[in-house]
C-alpha cells in the first residue's frame, strides 16, 4: 500500500492580544473611537480556515499535521524537520504579528527544500508592498489608480494631487487602517489624516486617487493553465448617506458593523459578457506579471467610463469555507470547497516536480 503523501499546513498565530491592532486599524474613524464596537473576526477566521483545509484535505486521503510558527521561529524549524513533509500548505502570514515577515516564511521553506503551497517571497514581498506592486503593474501597461507616497504630513503642500483620494499604509493587508475616515476631499483633512496614520502605523503611507465606480474580484487558480473563477462584486446600494463605498476593515471583519451590512458580495457578478472578459482578462494578466502561484485574488474597480483599475493583488486570500470570496467564487464555478483546496495542492504538486 502506498505511503500518504505527508501535508503540513503552516499557520501564524491569530494574536492572543489584539487590542493594538485594532486600535490601528480603527484609528481613522470619523467619530474619533478607536474601540471597536462589535466583534471582530479575523482572528477567528485563521483558526476556522486551518481546521476546514486540514478537514478537506484529511478526507482526500493525506496525512495531515497542523504547526502554528509561534513562539519563536527556531520552533518551525524543528517542527518542519521533525514531520519531513512532501508539502507545505502556506497560511502563514506574519511572524510575532509583523506581515512584513510573510515573505520570508516562504524562503524558509525554500531554504529548507520544502515544496510548498502559494507565491514566492519576491512575489508575496512585492504584493505586500503596495507601491512595488502598482509599479510592476504599470510598467505591464496595466491600469492602476494615480498614487503618492507621504512619509510626513508637511509633504501634502508640495504633492499634486487630484481629489478625492484615499490613504492606506502600504505594507498592510485585510483591509488593516482602511476606514470610512480614509477617503478625503481636500488636502487640510489629508494632512490630519496623514499625522494620525504615520504615528500609528510607522510606515509611509500610500494615497492614491479614488476610483468612483463598481468593485470586483476575480480568484484563480493555477499555474500553466489558470482558471479564472466567477467575477464576483461588491455591492453596495445599500450603503447609507456619509458612508464611502469602499471595502474597509470594519466592512471585511466587523459583522454587527454598518458597513460590513452594506457591502453584499454578489457572485456571479450582473454584468455583461464584455465587461467580464475584461475583468477576468485584466485579473489573469495581474496574476502572471506579479509571478502568483496555485492561487491568488485580484481586486479592482471599473470607473464610469468602463476603464478597468488593479487595486491590490493578494496571493495569499481568505479560504474560509463559508463567507470568504474565494470560495463563494468556487461554488459559484461548480467547486465544492474540498474541490478547491484539493485543486490548489495538485497545483503546488505539479509545480514541485517541474511537470510545466
Amino acid at each position: 500500500m502506498p505511503r500518504k503523501k505527508k501535508i503540513t499546513i503552516v499557520y501564524d498565530e491569530a494574536a492572543l492580544d489584539i487590542t493594538s491592532e485594532l486600535e490601528k486599524a480603527f484609528s481613522g474613524r470619523s467619530d474619533g473611537n478607536t474601540k471597536p464596537e462589535s466583534q471582530d473576526t479575523s482572528m477567528t477566521s485563521v483558526v476556522e480556515q486551518v481546521d476546514a483545509i486540514a478537514e478537506a484535505l484529511s478526507d482526500a486521503g493525506y496525512n495531515v499535521q497542523t504547526v502554528m510558527t509561534s513562539p519563536t521561529i527556531e520552533n518551525l524549524i524543528e517542527k518542519l524537520r521533525e514531520e519531513k513533509p512532501d508539502l507545505v500548505f502556506n497560511f502563514c502570514e506574519s511572524i510575532e504579528g509583523d506581515s512584513f515577515q510573510e515573505m520570508n516564511v516562504a524562503g524558509l521553506y525554500d531554504l529548507l527544500r520544502i515544496p510548498y503551497t502559494g507565491s514566492g517571497p519576491l512575489t508575496l514581498g512585492s504584493c505586500l508592498d503596495k507601491v512595488r506592486a502598482k509599479e510592476i503593474l504599470t510598467f505591464h501597461k496595466l491600469n492602476v489608480p494615480a498614487f503618492r507616497v507621504f512619509t510626513s504630513p508637511d509633504e501634502v503642500s508640495r504633492k499634486k494631487l487630484t481629489f478625492p483620494v484615499i490613504a492606506k499604509p502600504i505594507h498592510e493587508d485585510a483591509s488593516a487602517g482602511i476606514s470610512n475616515a480614509s477617503v478625503v476631499y481636500d488636502r487640510e483633512h489629508l494632512q490630519t489624516l496623514l499625522a494620525d496614520m504615520l504615528k500609528k502605523f510607522k510606515q509611509p503611507i500610500l494615497v492614491e486617487q479614488y476610483v468612483d465606480g463598481r468593485e470586483f474580484n476575480v480568484a484563480i487558480v493555477g499555474n500553466e493553465e489558470l482558471v479564472a473563477l466567477p467575477v464576483s462584486e461588491i455591492d453596495f446600494s445599500t450603503m447609507p448617506d456619509g458612508y464611502h463605498h469602499i471595502v474597509s476593515y470594519e466592512a471585511k471583519w466587523m459583522p454587527d458593523s454598518v458597513e460590513y451590512k452594506s457591502t453584499v458580495p454578489i457572485c456571479p457578478a450582473k454584468i455583461n459578457q464584455r465587461l467580464q472578459q475584461k475583468i477576468q482578462n485584466t485579473a489573469i494578466r495581474a496574476y502572471q506579471v506579479m509571478g502568483c502561484r496555485d492561487y491568488a485574488r485580484v481586486d479592482m474597480r471599473v470607473d464610469k467610463a468602463g476603464r478597468v483599475y488593479v487595486l491590490e493583488v493578494n496571493p495569499n486570500p481568505d479560504l474560509s469555507p463559508g463567507e470568504s470570496g474565494f470560495a463563494r467564487s468556487a461554488k459559484a464555478f461548480g467547486w465544492t470547497y474540498a474541490q478547491l483546496i484539493n485543486n490548489i495542492v495538485e497545483s503546488a504538486f505539479k509545480r514541485s516536480v517541474g511537470t510545466y
